[in-house]
C-alpha cells in the first residue's frame, strides 16, 4: 500500500463525521447523540489553595472564567484537601453550584499528602504518607465522608504511594519484599479508606485513580494498576514530562507520557480515559507537546494542572489556545484506531534493572515503540528489555514467535535476567553482571561517527555466532550494538543499550525520573537511519529522519511528530515531507 499525500491537519468534529456517516446509511436521528460525545475535552484542576484563592472570592470569578473559556474547558476539578491546604465542603458546594451555572461540570479531588495536621509523613525522603498509621487512615477516611455528598466524582491524586521503612512498616511487611509489601498495604486500604466511606454516602460515586508517569517505578512504591484499577471506576495518567533539558523534575523525554499511557491502557483498559500534565519548567512549546503526546496515546479528556498557574498565566497557555483545533482533529483521527508498532513487552509489576524509562528513548530516536502488559501473540516485532524477564514463560514465548518467521529485538539486560537459553538463542554471551561503559563513536560501513553525547552501552557483551550490524569505540575498546541472529525462520536482533539502574538512581540522589541525559536521543542522523532501517524492516517501514522525530503506527495511517525546536526533513516509505517544530504530520496510508 502507498500512503496518500501528507496532509495538513483540519479540524474535524466527531459529530461532523458520525453525522455525514450516519445520514448516508439513513440513521440521522442517531448523529444528535453521537455529537454529545467528543472525542476529546478539556478539564483543569484546581487545588485547594486555587479554590480558596481564586474560585472562592466572587470577584475573582469572571477573570478565571474567560480564562477556562479560552481553553474551552468544560470540567474543574475542585480539590478539598493536600496536606494542610483545606477547603470546606460548604465552600466547595457553593463554588460547584456557581461553575454549574457556567455550563461548567465539576468533580472533587484530594491529594493524599502529609501536613501538620493531616495524615503521618514517611520516614524517608519524599513528602509521602506513612499508611500504617491510623491519623493517615482515619483522615483519608474523614476526606472521602466529607466530600462524596458535594460531587459525583472524586479523584484521588497521585501520591497514593510509600517509600517508608519505619519500624512499624518493617513489622507490617512480614518478610515480604518492600515492593510486595507495599503493593498489598495499599490495594488493601482502598476499600475501607476511600470507596466504602464514600459510597456510604453517595452509593452511585464514581471513583478516579491517577496513576504518574514514573511507571517503571510503580511497584517500588505502592502502585499496583492491575489491581487497583478493579477498584475504581476510571483512570488518569500522568503526561507531564515538563523539559526534558532541566533537571529539577529529571530529564525526562518527551515520550515517556505517551508511553505511560499506552502502557496502562494495556493494563487498565477502557477504564483509562484522562491524562494529565502541568506547566513545571515547560517552556510554551514543552506543554503543548504534552497535549499532543497525551492525545496520540488515546487521552480522551486533558486535565490541566493546575488552576492557580492557568490564573498566574503561561506562555504554553496561549500556544495551546491556539492549537485546540489541531488537537482536537487530531484526537478524532486517533479514536478507534487500531495500533501497531515496535511492541515493548513489561509485565505489570516487573522490574527495569538498568532499562529503566527504555521505551521512552526509543522512541524520541523515531521507533514507533508500542508498550503492553501481556505477551503480544500477534505482533511482527516484540522488544524484550529486562522488563520482560519477569515472565516466567517468555523464552518459550521468544522461541514459539521467532518460528512463526517473526521477528523480536533484545538487550543484555534481558539475556542476562533470561538465562543461558536466551542468550544462545541470540547467538550472544553477556556475563554474570552488566559493565556500564560510554562509547565516543559509532561504527557504520567503512565510517566513524562521534556521537554528539556519550551512548551508554553493556561492555560485557560479546557476539557468540551472531553478526555484528553495528558497533561502537569507547574507553574499554570495540563494544557491539547492534547484532542479528537467524535462529530458523525468525530474526532475532541484540540492541546493546542501557539506560540506569537502581544504583544509577542512588548515585544520583533521585527517586523517581531520568537522572541524566542519555545519548540514545541524540544518536547522528546515519547512525538513527541505519538502526531503524534495520528494526522496522519487518514492519515494512523505513524513515529516514533526525532524532527528535516520533513515529507512531496505526493499521491504516502514520503520524510523525517533531520534538526538536526546528523543521525536520523527513522520508516515510520514499515520501518526503518537512515536520514543523513541535508539530505533527498525519499520513492516510491507503
Amino acid at each position: 500500500m502507498k500512503p496518500a499525500p501528507i496532509l495538513p491537519a483540519a479540524l474535524v468534529t466527531t459529530a461532523r463525521v458520525t453525522a455525514l456517516t450516519l445520514a448516508g446509511l439513513g440513521f440521522t436521528s442517531l448523529a444528535v447523540a453521537v455529537a454529545q460525545t467528543p472525542a476529546l475535552t478539556l478539564s483543569v484542576y484546581a487545588t485547594a489553595t486555587d479554590v480558596l484563592e481564586h474560585l472562592a472570592p466572587s470577584e475573582k470569578r469572571a477573570a478565571i472564567l474567560d480564562t477556562l473559556r479560552t481553553l474551552r474547558v468544560s470540567r474543574v476539578f475542585l480539590e478539598g484537601r493536600r496536606g494542610d491546604e483545606y477547603v470546606p465542603p460548604a465552600t466547595l458546594q457553593a463554588v460547584s453550584d456557581w461553575l454549574a451555572k457556567q455550563d461548567l461540570r465539576t468533580a472533587g479531588g484530594i491529594a493524599t499528602v502529609p501536613g501538620a495536621t493531616f495524615g503521618a509523613r514517611q520516614n524517608e525522603g519524599l513528602g509521602w504518607l506513612n499508611w500504617e498509621d491510623a491519623k493517615t487512615r482515619r483522615d483519608v477516611a474523614g476526606f472521602f465522608t466529607e466530600n462524596a455528598p458535594v460531587f459525583d466524582e472524586l479523584i484521588v491524586d497521585d501520591f497514593f504511594c510509600t517509600g517508608d521503612t519505619s519500624a512499624v512498616s518493617e513489622a507490617a511487611r512480614a518478610g515480604r519484599s518492600w515492593s510486595r509489601y507495599r503493593r498489598d498495604l495499599l490495594v488493601s486500604l482502598i476499600e475501607p479508606l476511600m470507596t466504602g466511606p464514600a459510597r456510604a454516602q453517595r452509593p452511585d460515586i464514581r471513583l478516579i485513580i491517577k496513576f504518574p508517569q514514573w511507571y517503571d517505578r510503580f511497584q517500588l512504591f505502592g502502585y499496583d494498576p492491575e489491581r487497583m484499577a478493579v477498584l475504581f471506576d476510571q483512570v488518569w495518567v500522568g503526561t507531564e514530562v515538563r523539559n526534558p533539558l532541566t533537571r529539577r523534575m529529571g530529564y525526562v523525554p518527551p515520550t515517556e507520557g505517551y508511553m505511560n499511557f499506552r502502557w496502562l491502557a494495556s493494563v487498565c483498559g477502557d477504564k483509562t480515559v484522562g491524562a494529565w500534565f502541568d506547566h513545571i519548567e515547560c517552556t510554551a512549546e514543552n506543554f503543548v507537546d504534552q497535549a499532543f503526546q497525551s492525545v496520540l496515546a488515546g487521552a480522551r479528556e486533558l486535565t490541566l494542572f493546575r488552576l492557580g498557574d492557568l490564573a498566574a498565566g503561561h506562555p504554553g497557555d496561549a500556544r495551546l489556545a491556539q492549537r485546540l483545533p489541531e488537537l482536537f482533529d487530531l484526537a478524532v483521527r486517533v479514536q478507534g484506531r487500531s495500533r501497531r508498532g515496535l511492541v515493548f513487552y513489561k509485565p505489570p509489576n516487573s522490574e527495569a534493572d538498568d532499562n529503566l524509562y527504555l521505551a521512552d528513548y526509543l522512541g524520541v530516536l523515531g521507533l514507533p515503540v508500542l508498550p503492553v502488559s501481556r505477551w503480544p501473540a500477534n505482533a511482527a516485532v516484540v522488544f524484550l528489555g529486562a522488563q520482560a524477564a519477569a515472565d516466567p514463560d517468555v523464552v518459550a514465548r521468544l522461541r514459539q514467535h521467532l518460528a512463526r518467521d517473526r521477528a523480536a529485538v533484545v538487550t543484555p539486560a534481558f539475556l542476562r535476567r533470561a538465562g543461558e537459553a536466551a542468550q544462545q538463542l541470540a547467538g550472544v554471551s553477556v556475563g554474570a553482571a552488566g559493565s556500564p561503559a560510554s562509547l565516543a563513536s559509532v561504527r557504520l560501513g567503512s565510517g566513524s561517527h562521534a556521537l554528539p553525547r556519550p551512548l551508554d552501552v553493556d561492555a560485557a557483551v560479546a557476539a557468540r555466532g551472531a553478526r555484528v550490524r553495528l558497533a561502537g569505540t569507547g574507553a574499554t575498546g570495540i563494544v557491539p550494538v547492534l547484532t542479528e541472529r537467524r535462529p530458523g525462520r525468525g530474526r532475532l536482533f541484540m540492541l546493546n543499550a542501557r539506560t540506569f539502574s537502581e544504583a544509577d538512581f542512588r548515585s544520583a540522589d533521585e527517586w523517581l525520573l531520568s537522572p541524566r541525559p542519555l545519548g540514545w536521543s541524540e544518536l547522528p542522523p546515519a547512525v538513527a537511519d541505519e538502526l531503524r532501517r534495520v528494526l522496522l524492516a519487518p514492519l515494512r517501514v523505513k524513515l529516514l529522519a533526525p532524532a527528535g522525530v516520533g513515529l507512531y503506527l496505526f493499521t491504516d495511517a502514520a503520524c510523525l511528530y517533531n520534538f526538536r525546536d526546528r523543521p525536520a526533513a523527513v522520508e516515510l516509505n520514499g515520501r518526503r515531507c518537512s515536520v514543523p517544530a513541535h508539530g505533527l504530520r498525519w499520513v492516510e496510508v491507503r
